[in-house]
C-alpha cells in the first residue's frame, strides 16, 4: 500500500511540474521589468540603500515607474529585513 501511495504522489508531482514547466514565467519577454522576482528584488534594494523618508518618494534614486514600493510600510519593512538575510 505505501509502494501505492508513493508512486502516486511521485506521478502527480512530476505531472505538476510538467503543466507548469509549460507555461513561460511571470514577465517573461517584458524588458525592463521581468516580473514578480524582479520586483521583489528591486524593493529590497530599495529598503536596503534608502532611508525610509524616501521609499515612497520618485526621485533619481527610486524611480517609482519601475517596481517602486506600492505596498503598506508592514510589507516594506518585510522587504527590508529580506535584503539584509
Amino acid at each position: 500500500m505505501n509502494y501505492l501511495l508513493f508512486l502516486g504522489l511521485l506521478a502527480s508531482a512530476i505531472t505538476l511540474r510538467w503543466i507548469v514547466a509549460r507555461y513561460p514565467y511571470s514577465g517573461y519577454n517584458k524588458f525592463p521589468m521581468f516580473g514578480d522576482f524582479e520586483a521583489q528584488r528591486h524593493w529590497m534594494e530599495i529598503t536596503v540603500n534608502l532611508p525610509v523618508s524616501e521609499w515612497y518618494q520618485n526621485s533619481s534614486s527610486n524611480n517609482l515607474t519601475y517596481w517602486g514600493l506600492d505596498y503598506p510600510l508592514l510589507t516594506a519593512y518585510h522587504s527590508y529585513i529580506c535584503g539584509w538575510m
